[in-house]
């Protein structure tokens, strides 16, 4: 039970890293320019996001120990850019969503294991 949420949160975080992926290529821009959509600033943002984000997606599926925290501060900082709107990140309220349920499962992950460590130190 345990682990296929685990394996849920790193498939979404996965996901969420191509997809930010394909927007730094223009996928679905309408022929934009990803720069003139996100500015310097915004898309040097976005892809620190992404690669962090798929890192991450791979740190969690294979159960090491810097996988959430990495998703933990990449999706924290992801937020704090968008709701501050310090860089023009659109990620729409589909996209909010899937990164408070990321957050969400962040925390869920950290709280288990630090759960696991103080039951196995009290043995």
């Amino acid at each position: 039970m345990l682990q296929a949420v685990v394996r849920q949160i790193a498939i979404l975080a996965l996901l969420n890293g191509i997809m930010d992926t394909g927007r730094l290529l223009g996928v679905g821009a309408n022929g934009a320019n990803p720069f003139e959509i996100y500015t310097v600033l915004g898309f040097s943002l976005l892809g620190a996001f992404a690669i962090a984000r798929i890192f991450a997606a791979v740190g969690i599926w294979i159960e090491s120990n810097w996988g959430t925290p990495v998703l933990f501060i990449t999706t924290l900082a992801e937020l704090s850019v968008f709701l501050f709107a310090l860089a023009p990140l659109s990620i729409g309220v589909i996209g909010f969503g899937v990164r408070l349920a990321q957050l969400a499962g962040s925390i869920l992950i950290l709280g288990m294991t630090f759960h696991n460590w103080r039951r196995h130190i009290r043995d």
